[in-house]
């Protein structure tokens, strides 16, 4: 929990945790939630072992501090993790802690970390026996073998009371200080000034929406289309109410394109009396040869405590306004301080944070804390392109056990003699042995996919045993220069902890499977087989988070229907409001027909490709760039095969394209030298989060209603959406594959200037279910005008039409 601190009754309200005395990271070398899960399981492990030892230990024992001073109070709440009640003996408190022995006693920063431990168990003594009759003690137990180290603390009363008057000193110095940066936030909130020349009628809808629901705690579903100017509709009246109330302002986004608007618009409004930070990926901001994030492998992480506090790296860092990724980059690497432990060391200074979906709502790497800690009762979230988060959600949760992947890690480890190596390469073959039985218990020798009961004992056994053996690995690393761009021995580890700590819950919304891939031409080198736990819902996990915050604004164009994404999302109803919008632009200026003379469902889909390659060169007009979207790359290949087409150039979209190919189409798209058909995926790079201004995009040809792939993991999405909603098909394919076409669509019409054409091709578009999931402001309550008499010359007047004046 936080610390809070109330002037005026003179109380203080903290944890344990929050007395301790500051001290540098300290964690396994590389994911610390990682580092912290295993050691909270052989935490449990000790205490069951010691309770059945000894009748009079207890574990998990809470606690509640009281100290006063000078009229003021402090509580604090915690939980030791062991108790000794023997009969005719002081009283034993003992604090667990887990370490590699084989390279944590020995870092510089250890007898830090220790005195932290130390100063951990007297206060948890002092609380339970505030007279000094009992023993304080830590239990040291190594994570790589059987050996333990207990040694006794030695504390008194006035040692912890003389400990706590410091602390609540810094708590009062820092609640006064803090007092003073609410008085200069709430001046900047009153004089914050919109950062455009005009508010347009549609966004000061949606500002009065966000403003009443982040004003009183509340939660907004904002759907609105392309045009409204959501970004800074949430962000202007968010950031006003967050300088009021001394809130945190986190805008999270599912591409890191999508950032650089919101990070525009915060400099705009940004008068220097607050600060704005972007984070920026790990991966992206690691100076080092190879990801590892140990000080004994990295000369960034090397005495980084000594090197922050002594450079004037954060001074320099905290005298902007905006905290810019490429800035703290440069300037970490110039003072040899890692550039992503520099970010986040600005992090507590920032009032707006604007960064990845991964650090809000990845359990795995999340910045600010979970649902169940209260972490988050002072930050105001921002979610952009919400409809993203559903999937994105979900894939937090499904980690997948590849036999694939534990071949390569063994392909690293089995080169080398080293004892580390040879136990690696051991356990590594162990782990591909248990996936390999728990495949073929389940599907004996066929393909496919089946739920399967994972063999938690054995995956618990092998990823503690992983675990104990990173630290010396990495040591054998650096001694050999081994650096990898990506290691998959702790891809590897990450995954099997993952798997474990999410199969370890008992959630029913996590399902586990086993799985067989053969490929279509059935090459036995080829053949994929996995564990995986598949999440159904990720409501249940991200529900804690979101009730745990101020206030959350989901915001997309693609939002609807509401009930769908407070279900998905795990929005509390009774303190959600939802709000939908219609476009700002002008409606002759977009021109929306489908197409129903074609089939394009599965069973009819062969006989829809020449129709469709036929229709296509018809539909587009002459001179104006065009974007033909399909629901698969099978789908597109059949129709690109049969596409005779000489007025435009055809561009067509690979599986395997790279980034830089991707941005060379997009720059045929705007050097607008010849007009170009552009062939894609629906769900793709140039289906979503792609701008295209003006004339480099006049038409949006969407075929299909792009309905998700038929998988095992569908039909369990539809078989539990069945069950607890009765709307299977809506939940695991319908409204998931109308998103993509309305995201789609989205991308004309971005401005009061722009004029364009969306033509949907397939009958079903004017069919039940689907045509409920149209937009309003295309059908006018009347789906049958989208049908066109003679749409070729329809759409060759639409453009020939001047401009209204």
């Amino acid at each position: 929990m936080a610390v809070r601190v109330d002037l005026e009754q003179k109380k203080i309200w903290a944890s344990i945790q929050d007395l301790l005395p500051a001290t540098s990271q300290w964690g396994w070398p590389g994911e610390g939630v990682v580092r912290l899960s295993v050691g909270s399981e052989l935490h449990r492990v000790v205490q069951r072992r010691l309770t059945q030892e000894d009748p009079h230990y207890a574990p998990e024992v809470p606690m509640s501090l009281e100290f006063h001073l000078s009229g003021w109070s402090l509580h604090a709440d915690g939980r030791c993790d062991g108790l000794y009640l023997t009969p005719g003996q002081l009283p034993v408190v003992e604090e667990i802690k887990t370490l590699s022995f084989r390279t944590d006693l020995f870092r510089r920063d250890f007898d830090q970390a220790r005195q932290r431990f130390q100063w951990q168990v007297r206060l948890y003594a002092y609380a339970l026996y505030p007279d000094g009759n009992a023993v304080a003690r830590l239990r040291l137990v190594d994570l790589g073998g059987e050996e333990e180290r207990v040694e006794e603390v030695p504390w008194s009363p006035s040692q912890v009371e003389a400990y706590l008057r410091s602390r609540l000193v810094v708590f009062l110095q820092q609640a006064e200080e803090r007092r003073q940066q609410l008085e200069r936030w709430r001046r900047s909130a009153e004089r914050l000034a919109f950062p455009f020349p005009t508010v347009r009628p549609v966004q000061r809808e949606a500002m009065e929406a966000v403003e009443q629901a982040v004003e009183s705690g509340r939660h907004l579903l904002l759907s609105a289309p392309t045009g409204v100017g959501k970004t800074v509709a949430a962000l202007f009246p968010a950031l006003r109410q967050a300088l009021r109330q001394g809130k945190r302002l986190v805008f999270c986004t599912a591409k890191t394109l999508q950032q650089k608007l919101a990070v525009e618009t915060l400099v705009a409004m940004n008068d220097g009396s607050w600060r704005s930070l972007q984070i920026r990926a790990k991966a992206k901001m690691c100076a080092n040869q190879e990801m590892v994030c140990h000080e004994e492998f990295c000369e960034f992480l090397w005495d980084l405590p000594t090197k922050l506090a002594n450079s004037p790296l954060l001074p320099t860092l905290l005298a902007t306004a905006h905290v810019d990724p490429n800035t703290v980059y440069s300037a970490a690497q110039a003072q040899l301080v890692c550039p992503f432990v520099a970010q986040l060391a600005t992090l507590a200074h920032a009032l707006a944070v604007v960064c990845d979906y991964n650090y809000v709502f990845d359990p795995g790497i999340a910045l600010f804390g979970r649902g169940e800690s209260g972490s988050l009762n002072d930050t105001i979230l921002v979610v952009d392109e919400a409809h993203n988060l559903v999937d994105r959600a979900r894939d937090y949760y499904s980690p997948r056990l590849s036999r694939r992947l534990v071949a390569k890690a063994v392909e690293i480890t089995g080169q080398f003699g080293a004892k580390v190596c040879q136990e690696l390469t051991q356990t590594l073959q162990q782990l591909d042995e248990v996936v390999k039985s728990a495949v073929e218990g389940a599907l004996a020798e066929e393909a496919g996919t089946v739920i399967a009961d994972p063999p938690l004992t054995p995956l618990r056994e092998l990823r503690r045993s992983l675990d104990a053996l990173m630290a010396p690995y990495f040591a054998f690393k650096r001694q050999q220069e081994l650096w990898l761009a990506a290691d998959p021995v702790v891809e590897l580890l990450l995954t099997l902890a993952r798997f474990v700590e999410f199969a370890d819950t008992g959630q029913p919304e996590l399902v586990s499977l086993a799985e067989r891939i053969v490929p279509e031409r059935g090459e036995v080198s080829c053949v994929e087989e996995n564990l995986r736990l598949f999440c159904l819902d990720p409501a249940p996990f991200l529900r804690p988070l979101l009730d745990s915050c101020h206030a959350c604004v989901a915001m997309s164009a693609t939002l609807q229907p509401f009930d769908f994404y407070l279900e998905l999302l795990g929005f509390d109803p009774s303190r959600t409001d939802t709000l939908a919008l219609p476009s700002p632009f002008p409606a002759e200026h977009r021109l929306v027909a489908v197409v129903d003379t074609v089939d394009t469902s599965y069973r009819r889909r062969e006989h829809a490709f020449a129709p469709i390659a036929e229709l296509i060169p018809q539909l587009v007009a002459p001179g104006k760039n065009a974007l033909v979207l399909f629901p698969s790359y099978q789908f597109l290949r059949e129709v690109a095969s049969r596409l005779v087409m000489d007025s435009h150039l055809v561009v067509i979209q690979q599986s395997g394209d790279s980034d830089q190919l991707r941005e060379d189409m997009l720059r045929q798209l705007k050097d607008n030298q010849q007009a170009v058909v552009l062939m894609g995926v629906l769900g793709g790079a140039f289906a979503e989060g792609v701008d295209y201004p003006g004339e480099m995009l006049s038409q949006v040809i969407v075929v299909s209603p792009g309905l998700p792939q038929v998988t095992p993991e569908r039909q369990l999405l539809q078989a539990y959406f069945d069950q607890r909603l009765g709307q299977g098909f809506a939940y695991a394919y319908l409204i998931p594959g109308m998103t993509r076409v309305i995201q789609a669509a989205g991308r004309l019409i971005r401005s009061p200037q722009d004029r364009g054409v969306i033509v949907l091709v397939c009958r079903r578009f004017l069919q039940r279910p689907y045509v409920y999931l149209l937009p309003q402001e295309w059908t006018g309550g009347e789906p049958v005008s989208l049908r066109r008499q003679d749409l070729p010359t329809a759409i060759r007047r639409f453009f020939a039409q001047k401009e209204p004046s």
